[in-house]
């Protein structure tokens, strides 16, 4: 009977224990007042998710460069089209990531979608004048099938100039409110220069520069300088190729010969900063814009940095003034007062 009794106890015992671990009706603890959330603190230490801003061709008509940038799978934050009245599309905001860029590789980074905006202008881009044949293709030489890479300047088509001056004000917006230095404006082809040739050479990026003070052109000073000085004949392809590295072509190889590839991100640059003369060889005047590009971006990061200190130091020293004029004032209010007392 005693052993009986026992198991009982233990049973309820057991029982009690399960359904108190068990009870999902039990009430979840939480605050009746939500905590409030203060602004009155600030950290400088960030920085801002934009740095790039892109420019594209949508290779497309009005019509379907719309269609194609509101359905999944690739979009842009900004369209202008063809239409004069049209306004700038924005297609997704600033703060987004937009699928714009693709594979890519510039300045280091792999990927340039998380940090660049992306502008899709109407243009159809190139038209192919020349339709080779399979067996064309088959009794061409290795040179003459990559030559077709490089598409010549008269067979890309022209940009509206309605576009142009919305450009122009899209950038200088985006530029004002977000910071983006005048070297990190760029072409589709200068990221992805293996597979992309957007917005090709009869972009008017010196235009832009020179007329609305956008993007990055070299001085002509520095160039007529190096283009004389005869370094291109004694320089390595080494040599040569580091100075695009420099500049943020890190797709270029870093070998000692032009191949295909090294023509490639060549043919970029030069659509560019040298339309006029576009065929993905290296020569003197390629090398000296180069070099006079590496010297522009000096000029721009020196000139920063100088302000940067200037405001340092024009705010430290008004804060001294301040502190120094406080301390001397209060001190002078006390000799004032203790002299006024002594004289009475």
């Amino acid at each position: 009977m005693y052993k009986k009794i026992i198991k009982i106890i233990f049973l309820i015992s057991a029982l009690v224990l399960f359904s108190c671990n068990n009870n999902t009706s039990a009430p979840i603890r939480s605050r009746k007042i939500a905590p409030k959330i203060s602004t009155v603190f600030k950290s400088p230490a960030y920085n801002l998710r934009i740095k790039y801003i892109i420019l594209h061709y949508t290779a497309l008509d009005d019509d379907l460069s719309l269609k194609v940038l509101t359905d999944p799978g690739v979009s842009a934050h900004y369209l202008i089209t063809t239409r004069e009245n049209d306004p700038i599309y924005k297609l997704v905001d600033d703060n987004n990531r937009a699928w714009h860029a693709g594979v890519t590789m510039f300045d280091n980074r792999l990927t340039m979608n998380d940090t660049s905006i992306g502008i899709e202008i109407v243009n159809l881009g190139f038209l192919q004048k020349v339709t080779n044949t399979q067996e064309q293709l088959r009794r061409m030489t290795k040179r003459e099938r990559e030559n077709l890479f490089f598409i010549p300047y008269d067979e890309y088509l022209e940009f509206d100039e309605s576009q142009i001056e919305k450009v122009a004000y899209l950038l200088r917006n985006l530029i004002d409110k977000y910071g983006v230095k005048p070297y990190n404006i760029l072409g589709h082809s200068d990221i992805a220069p293996y597979r992309k040739k957007d917005p090709g050479p009869k972009f008017p990026w010196k235009r832009l520069h020179d007329e609305y003070n956008l993007g990055i052109w070299y001085d002509e000073y520095d160039y007529t300088n190096f283009l004389s000085d005869n370094e291109y004949k004694k320089a390595k392809v080494l040599d040569i190729k580091e100075e695009f590295v420099k500049y943020g072509y890190t797709s270029m190889p870093t070998n000692n010969v032009w191949d295909f590839d090294s023509r490639k991100v060549l043919y970029a640059f030069q659509c560019h900063f040298r339309p006029e003369k576009i065929d993905g060889n290296i020569d003197n005047e390629s090398y000296a814009i180069i070099r006079a590009l590496n010297e522009k971006v000096k000029k721009i990061n020196e000139m920063e940095e100088r302000s940067k200190a200037n405001n340092f130091l024009t705010n430290t020293f008004y804060t001294n003034i301040f502190i120094s004029n406080n301390m001397v004032s209060t001190n002078w209010n006390y000799m004032f007062t203790n002299s006024l007392l002594k004289r009475n």
